[in-house]
């Protein structure tokens, strides 16, 4: 599992890459780079176009980061959402995004208004 973070576009933004699996082998390193990240900026891009695979273990911190950015007044977006992983979250129920903020599935922007869960 690959992830990478750049600092940007403007102050206080970042973009993360997820890439590869996230499964309970790798899901340890991910909750922490999300926590620091939710923690250092202001708004978070999850960019997952190139996440393989992901089980309920990497779904779950993928939700708590998203509840840790709702709790600290952070902006998430999670873009580029894998038709498997979305078809999955679909399927659950499972939210990935808290009302207000953007998602990305399959390469189609989706505005997530207030007063729903996507």
């Amino acid at each position: 599992m690959d992830i990478t973070t750049t600092a940007g576009p403007g102050p206080g933004h970042a973009v993360m890459k997820l890439a590869g699996e996230l499964d309970i082998s790798t899901v340890g390193d991910i909750r922490a780079a999300l926590a620091a990240a939710v923690t250092a900026y202001r708004q978070v891009v999850i960019d997952l176009g190139d996440l393989a695979f992901c089980d309920c273990s990497g779904i779950g911190a993928l939700v708590a980061a998203k509840n840790s950015a709702a709790r600290r007044g952070t902006h998430l977006t999670v873009r580029n959402i894998p038709d498997h992983l979305a078809r999955l979250l679909h399927i659950t129920g499972t939210p990935l995004a808290t009302p207000g903020t953007s998602l990305n599935i399959g390469g189609a922007a989706h505005h997530v208004p207030q007063g729903t869960a996507a």
